[in-house]
């Protein structure tokens, strides 16, 4: 505790003031003794005189201090034993928080209190010398050493040979003596009564050398200027030791006051500039203090509000200022945080707009904000069993979603997408593209859309992009195709983590082993999804109203991967993708899926490809091939690139041979040779025989007794989803 220190500190230097006061010291700094006689002695006592008068104000100063500390710490005491004694019934939350001080009040003015003290402390300190510079620049006025001795040198002078006790050489060597002394100021000319100038010149000179002693007084006005002697500038004063009627004095002299005067006017500027010092100090302080309590905590929580406004889904993590704990500044500043990670958390992507249009104006909260088109691909995926488990799971269901949550979330994330919807069992996932409609992308609606070239589309999309981090700190932009593969490769990496969470030491297998679930499913129970991927526009936007909204994407097109997960159990496969989607694939990531049927569903127009993507490897190796590769430090970490190379290795085992023997089989019933599409598809059936597109494609060619319809045209009507 810093301010336990210093007071720590100011009660060890309050004692310690205490110690001039013993007799022992006292006797020390006040004793008599010396060699200049009676007169040196008064000198000696009057400045140890002025010393202990310093240092007895300093010592009162602490003291006080001290004193006020000590009556600080009473009526804290007091407060908090009258605070204890009162009851808070009868009071609001208002009132408690009224009569509460704030924390950063108690710490400005903590600071504040320390920060006067230690300055009353050094101008107490300093200011004495610099008002009173004698002890080290030397006296500017004249001590009684000089006025009693030059005094008594006249009398000498009146006396002299009048008893005969007082000889010429006991003068000279009283003369000498008075010149000699070190409490004496340079002497610029003396005269003494009845005394020839010359002689008393002749005699100091045989002593000191440190005096002037012109031969004429005249000669002072050449020299130095003249003036008076209580003027602190003059640099000559006289000496008399009566006033004479004639202006003149039987006995005087002129010392040079000179240097004394200049070390005065320093001292008199230096004092000055300390005041400016110290005043500046103490601006800067007391101004620092309000700087680090108030306002950079102010200034961050307006860069957090204008950062949201340009960015709402930027990172809001800071590194945290542990000297800040408790302050309410600091309190809310890390609300605020939470608030605006709240945000971002509840509205997602989808709500991006809503914050920026809310943060960026001073108006009033507008959540109804017109929705905009973009061009997305959107993954649906389904828990099964979800009602079943549900009923056996019970309080335990919400651990459950959240644990299948995190796998989902953090690999659509990973994979540059973003969550939107969690519906109980359903997960809608988004990988934002583009603004408007991407160009060359059909719509299914509109069969008079064109289908363009792959060069075409390429041409069109040449400077198109979209910036994503994904799993690393910095931004990279992704072409459309990258953000197409990524989700593909995303909900591949999601399968391959839900089969490790549903094995041994897995994050589900606590859930596996619910009696409740294992009496139900007799100990056969696993945790399995269903996804479809489709690509194409939607409405991003708030749908709801002033008390409650969701920002979400609508669009025919979303409800299509609905349809997509919803027919998996019809083809027997966790995964199906629409012909669109995979339009958009790269030659790669295409290559490693295959088309299963075409059919027609409800409201579109165009005939609608299926395809599923096999995964065939589920060990960690798999998984690590998987994950995205980075470049960089982790403060500077970029994601890279999808390595298909590496990618592929979630297939090694699959059987090539079955892939396009099966590819094969489609081909000839698309073109309605059934009997051909028959033989192929059994050889697929023989290889794998609990391929799930092998068999629904059997069945649907069973139906008609393996002959194409007469109409046929290539594609089949979805009649159940």
């Amino acid at each position: 505790n810093i301010a336990g220190v210093f007071y720590f500190i100011l009660d060890i230097l309050s004692t310690a003031s205490m110690i001039p006061d013993t007799n022992l010291l006292n006797e020390l700094m006040t004793g008599e003794g010396g060699d200049g006689g009676e007169a040196a002695g008064t000198l000696k006592a009057g400045k140890t005189s002025r010393a202990g008068a310093k240092a007895g104000r300093v010592v009162k100063i602490v003291r006080l201090i001290r004193f006020v500390r000590i009556f600080k710490i009473l009526k804290m005491r007091k407060q908090n034993m009258d605070d204890n004694e009162e009851s808070d019934v009868g009071k609001t939350l208002e009132d408690k928080l009224q009569d509460e001080p704030s924390k950063v009040g108690k710490k400005l003015t903590e600071l504040t209190v320390r920060r006067v003290i230690v300055i009353v402390l050094a101008m107490i300190m300093v200011f004495p010398f610099l008002d009173d510079p004698e002890s080290f620049i030397g006296e500017t006025e004249f001590n009684s050493y000089e006025v009693k001795k030059l005094n008594d040198l006249h009398i000498m002078t009146d006396s002299f040979n009048a008893t005969g006790n007082i000889t010429q050489t006991f003068f000279k060597q009283q003369v000498q003596y008075f010149a000699s002394s070190t409490d004496i100021k340079e002497i610029v000319y003396m005269k003494l009564n009845n005394w020839d100038v010359g002689i008393t010149n002749m005699w100091v000179k045989e002593v000191t050398s440190r005096h002037l002693m012109l031969d004429d007084v005249g000669e002072i006005s050449d020299l130095f200027r003249s003036s008076d002697a209580r003027i602190p500038e003059s640099s000559i004063t006289s000496v008399c030791d009566v006033e004479p009627a004639n202006g003149d004095c039987g006995s005087f002299a002129y010392y040079n006051l000179k240097s004394q005067n200049q070390a005065a006017s320093m001292m008199s500027l230096l004092k000055t500039v300390v005041i400016v010092i110290g005043l500046s100090i103490s601006v800067i302080g007391f101004s620092r203090d309000a700087e680090t309590l108030v306002i950079e905590p102010i200034e961050r929580m307006i860069k957090l509000v204008k950062a949201l406004a340009e960015n709402p889904l930027a990172s809001l993590y800071r590194e945290k200022n542990g000297g800040d704990e408790g302050f309410e500044t600091t309190l809310l500043e890390t609300t605020l945080e939470k608030i605006s990670s709240l945000l971002q958390v509840g509205f997602g992507v989808a709500g991006a707009q809503i914050i920026q249009s809310n943060m960026s104006s001073g108006g009033d909260l507008d959540v109804m904000i017109p929705g905009k088109k973009i061009t997305a691909v959107f993954g649906f995926g389904i828990m099964e069993e979800f009602t079943n488990t549900c009923s056996c799971l019970e309080e335990e269901m919400c651990t459950y979603i959240n644990t299948i949550a995190k796998i989902i979330h953090d690999n659509s994330v990973l994979y540059h997408g973003a969550p939107n919807k969690n519906i109980g069992s359903a997960f809608l996932l988004v990988w934002k593209i583009c603004e408007g409609v991407l160009p060359g992308l059909r719509d299914l609606r509109d069969a008079s859309s064109p289908e363009l070239s792959d060069g075409q589309k390429a041409d069109l999309r040449m400077n198109m992009g979209c910036l994503s981090v994904g799993g690393g700190e910095k931004e990279r932009v992704l072409r459309p195709y990258e953000m197409v593969d990524s989700s593909m490769i995303g909900v591949l990496k999601m399968r391959i983590d839900l089969m490790a969470a549903n094995g041994a030491g897995g994050t589900l297998e606590k859930f596996k082993k619910s009696q409740k679930i294992v009496d139900y499913y007799e100990g056969n129970f696993e945790v399995e999804m269903g996804f479809g991927l489709h690509i194409g526009w939607a409405i991003e936007g708030a749908i709801g109203s002033n008390y409650k909204i969701d920002a979400s994407y609508l669009s025919p097109n979303v409800n299509m991967a609905a349809r997509l997960e919803a027919a998996t159990h019809q083809f027997g496969t966790p995964l199906l993708l629409s012909g669109p989607f995979c339009n958009e694939l790269s030659p790669a990531a295409k290559a490693l899926c295959r088309k299963i049927d075409v059919v027609t569903v409800k409201g579109s127009q165009i005939p609608l490809e299926l395809w599923t993507c096999d995964l065939t490897n589920y060990d960690t190796e798999a998984a690590g091939m998987i994950l995205p590769q980075f470049s960089g430090s982790n403060e500077n970490r970029e994601q890279l690139a999808l390595d298909f190379e590496r990618v592929k290795q979630v297939q090694k085992d699959f059987d090539q041979e079955f892939k396009a023997t099966f590819e094969e089989g489609v081909e000839f019933y698309v073109k309605g040779e059934w009997d051909k599409a028959k033989t192929l598809i059994d050889k697929c059936l023989s290889i794998y025989p609990k391929d799930g597109p092998s068999d629904s494609l059997n069945r649907v060619m069973e139906r008609a007794d393996f002959t194409a319809p007469k109409d046929w045209k290539g594609f089949r009507e979805l009649t159940s989803k």
